[in-house]
């Protein structure tokens, strides 16, 4: 199936989604397992609309640096606008299996929710490697699409478009295997944390409520009739009127040196 496409429409859904409470919760956690420290250089892989590039700026400080880097235009317009008053930010079109920086540059690489759609997960890992100094740390943060629960009065519909949002993925299983490709890489104390997102009301400007967006519209790329995915839609929303609203998603964050 075909992967997502972060277009002008999937940028802006994506600023969405981390203007939203959870993500910014999300995107604290993050914060708190870098660990930064003033003057530190640190690049973040897939910076997408710059939330974290911001929220890393003021801790690294006017003596230290945040480049970040994405594949999508309408994503680093968005990002550069947010942080356009940081002196000690810079955003730059690049690709994680050849991120345009020497060797030996960052005391830390970060990336959230970006390896679970890269082809080659191996070779960008290799990457943050490559540009991290002696004694560096990397974090990667994705979800485990397996670990996924959703509550709908119509559960074989909900497996069906569940089956069909997972080929927007490369791989929807990556912390399964991530561990290992950190260590290949040459990453030592390989440490994983996960990040559980619950939620049993619905608002409209929560993660599950913007990831529908996502969702109908992937899937009605993928032919499935506009009319099914907005059952499928209106379905979870009336669930939220009646009190019965469940989801769940589960999130990992993983960390490793390099020695």
């Amino acid at each position: 199936m075909a992967k997502l496409e972060f277009d002008d429409e999937g940028s802006r859904l994506v600023e969405e989604f981390n203007a939203s409470a959870g993500a910014t919760a999300r995107r604290a956690r993050i914060l708190e397992s870098l660990a930064l420290k003033p003057g530190w250089r640190v690049l973040d892989v897939g910076s997408g609309p710059g939330h974290q590039v911001f929220d890393m700026s003021s801790v690294v400080g006017d003596t230290g640096r945040i480049d970040g880097v994405d594949a999508a235009e309408s994503a680093l317009d968005i990002a550069r606008h947010r942080c356009s008053e940081l002196d000690n930010v810079n955003f730059q079109l690049g690709e994680a299996s050849k991120l345009p920086f020497d060797d030996a540059t960052f005391n830390v690489v970060m990336s959230s929710q970006v390896f679970e759609y890269l082809d080659d997960v191996a070779g960008a890992v290799a990457e943050m490697f490559r540009v991290l100094k002696s004694g560096g740390r990397v974090l990667i943060h994705d979800s485990e699409w397996g670990a996924f629960i959703w509550h709908s009065s119509d559960p074989e519909r909900m497996a069906r478009i569940m089956n069909i949002w997972d080929g927007h993925l490369a791989d929807p299983h990556l912390p399964q295997s991530l561990g290992r490709k950190l260590t290949d890489a040459g990453f030592k104390n390989v440490r994983a944390e996960p990040v559980v997102h619950v939620e049993t009301n619905y608002d409209p400007t929560s993660v599950s409520a913007i990831l529908m967006k996502f969702i109908v519209g992937y899937v009605v790329s993928q032919g499935v009739s506009q009319s099914e995915a907005d059952a499928w839609g209106d379905d979870l929303r009336a669930l939220g009127s009646s009190g019965d609203y469940f989801f769940n998603h589960n999130e990992y964050i993983f960390t490793a040196d390099k020695p």
